[in-house]
């Protein structure tokens, strides 16, 4: 008998959405684990993967495109005090049927995947006492292997049969350690999820909920389920969410779990459904309930129900008109993503959206109110609110802004924290991460933006930041996923994984509404665009615009119109003037410009743009300015 130890994973597990594509990462690249790793060991010998540029690792984690070849390396760690020598060699991962833990197969069974593919430069090794050797292998994926998720390990098994655990019939147990392996070989992905075989059976004053989970897609999936219960008329007897499912469901893996109902009816027939969830798919089973109560008893049903069915006539007959239910419901919600200044937020908005919604600058503080934008998809609704950039406030603006923020993800049901690749980590995220961590109910996804502006390496490096910087906070992270929306990676990607965390909901907005924003504020935030552009380090926040009116021209030819629209540009200072109007006029000019060519696609018609600038002292910091510029 053999018993293999496989290392831990923590039950609520971060999923790094990197591994999703390569675009970012060279095959072979390691990563992070989806979850907080204990330590590979059994206290006499450890297995661990050899520490690469981005730091040591508790598991692989590899990519390689069909036909590609990775080279790795593990390390064998002896603790004790004698030499020992070990089997080292490469096993297939499956989940337990029992509760879908984890699991090796052993050293004598066949090998057809992640452990096929895998050649270890040596087989065996003897490891000095207190000492550690480091093996490399070759991970040669073939031309024809199946994209998705291929899971393994690399195990040192003790060759020396110890005595000590010999029992009174002779039979010993040896030991084996094993260094996690997840493989992704490029390609389509194509998560699916399976619900079967609901059984429901009365144990005393309970009923047992027995049900298959089946993996029937090509990745490896996270799923949650929740377990409802509907009585006659529709009455809801039960729903709660289930507990005791496998952190981790493998592809082409099933498990049958078990879920206990305290106090179902007595006397009543139920439709008990299973309802399971991950990555974007779903999947239910149902089964029916029903016990058969003493005569008396349905006697005395039958006449509550007699006297239900004509309150209830109504409602039945809209019952029956309804189509019946999606295996996945529609989903909309609000997600909101914030940040400090700069992090990316407003361009990964209009990147989303698929049109401008927001302005953008290189300019912190670009952003002083919340936009909205609305990504409409078949399966959800995404509203994307952008905010203003968090920070320590210097102004009474300041301070409002950060109010913005602040009440805005308090109210949204999904919060993405924008990190740039290109910087590291510092007070600022570190105090916006300690704000995110009170929050405990709504799901949290670090986006790492600007991933175009840095290698590979330093885009590995921040995602392990960033997830010990949860570690530290005492909260995991939802999804952790690098994007550029600028050069448009992963972008529909993080969409994907913000559907799925939204409510179920019909569209909140029409169908081809991609902002709530007025006409007049969207006008009024490209002039301050394309005023923010070549000026001066402290114009930008003295900057302000605000459209007066916005009038169709009379006696116009109805193939001609063209809308006059009457804008100040409010600045703090008469010292400011030179700077925003330039010589002779020609940077308020350049301005109008490049505004109106942005105006004019936005209404769809032709435009002329006055534009005048005044002063308005020091209005950042007076209440009554605020009030009359919409802050």
């Amino acid at each position: 008998m053999t018993l293999i130890q496989p290392g831990r994973r923590s039950r609520r597990g971060v999923r790094l959405a990197a591994l999703l594509a390569t675009a970012l990462a060279a095959p072979g690249l390691a990563l992070l684990p989806a979850g907080t790793a204990g330590a590979v060991d059994n206290g006499q010998w450890s297995v661990l993967p050899a520490a690469n540029a981005a730091g040591r690792r508790p598991y692989f984690y590899l990519a390689a495109a069909p036909g590609q070849s990775v080279a790795d390396a593990v390390t064998v760690t002896n603790r004790t005090d004698r030499p020992r020598t070990f089997r080292l060699y490469a096993a297939d991962a499956h989940n337990t049927a029992r509760d879908g833990g984890f699991a090796l197969r052993g050293p004598d069974e066949p090998r057809r995947a992640a452990a096929a593919w895998t050649k270890l430069d040596r087989e065996r090794v003897t490891v000095p006492a207190g000492g550690t050797v480091r093996v490399g292998f070759t991970l040669a994926v073939p031309d024809r292997a199946e994209p998705g998720d291929h899971p393994g390990a690399v195990v040192a098994l003790e060759e020396r049969l110890p005595a000590a655990t010999a029992d009174a019939r002779g039979i010993g147990v040896q030991q084996a350690v094993a260094a996690r392996l997840y493989l992704r070989v490029t390609g389509p992905t194509a998560p699916a999820l399976a619900v079967r075989d609901v059984t429901v059976h009365r144990r005393g004053a309970a009923a047992e909920i027995s049900y298959t989970l089946h993996n029937t897609g090509n990745v490896t999936l996270r799923p949650r389920a929740t377990l409802t219960a509907s009585g006659a008329l529709g009455r809801r007897l039960l729903d709660r969410g289930l507990t005791g499912l496998p952190a981790e469901l493998l592809p082409g893996q099933e498990v049958r779990l078990q879920a206990r109902w305290d106090g179902p009816p007595a006397a009543e027939w139920a439709r008990v459904t299973v309802r399971a969830r991950s990555d974007g798919t779903t999947a239910q089973g149902r089964a029916a309930y029903a016990v058969h109560p003493p005569l008396t008893t349905l006697l005395a049903l039958a006449a509550l129900v007699w006297s239900a069915l004509g309150a209830a006539s109504g409602r039945m007959a809209r019952m029956s008109d309804r189509s019946p239910e999606s295996t996945a419901p529609h989903r909309a919600g609000f997600a909101c993503f914030v940040g400090r200044p700069n992090a990316g937020k407003s361009t990964l908005t209009n990147a989303l959206v698929g049109t401008k919604v927001a302005i953008t600058s290189n300019r912190p503080q670009t952003t002083r109110h919340t936009v909205r934008g609305i990504v409409h998809r078949p399966d959800a609704q995404l509203v994307l609110v952008d905010t203003p950039g968090l920070h320590k406030p210097r102004t009474l603006l300041g301070e409002r802004l950060n109010d913005v923020v602040r009440t805005t993800w308090a109210e949204v049901d999904v919060i993405g924290f924008c990190l740039p690749a290109d910087q590291k980590l510092g007070p600022g995220d570190k105090f916006i991460a300690k704000e995110l961590a009170g929050i405990k109910k709504t799901p949290k996804i670090a986006i790492i933006t600007k991933t175009d502006l840095v290698e590979s390496k330093v885009v590995g490096e921040q995602l392990i930041a960033v997830h010990r910087l949860a570690e530290e906070l005492g909260f995991e992270w939802a999804e952790i996923v690098p994007v550029s929306a600028v050069g448009d990676s992963q972008v529909q990607l993080l969409a994907d994984l913000i559907a799925p965390l939204l409510p179920e909901s019909p569209p909140l907005y029409p169908e081809g509404d991609l902002t709530d924003e007025p006409e007049m504020v969207m006008v009024a935030e490209l002039i301050r665009e394309a005023a923010l552009e070549g000026v001066r380090d402290e114009l930008p926040h003295s900057i302000a615009v605000v459209v007066e009116e916005m009038i169709p021209r009379e006696n116009r030819p109805a193939d001609r119109p063209l809308l006059d629209i009457h804008a100040n540009v409010y600045i703090e200072r008469p010292s400011q003037k030179g700077i925003i109007i330039g010589p002779k006029g020609s940077r308020l000019k350049e301005v109008g410009m490049k505004s109106r060519k942005h105006i004019e696609a936005l209404l769809g018609t032709p435009v002329f743009l006055d534009l005048h600038v005044k002063v308005a002292k020091d209005w950042q910091r007076d209440p009554k300015q605020l009030r009359k510029l919409g802050f």
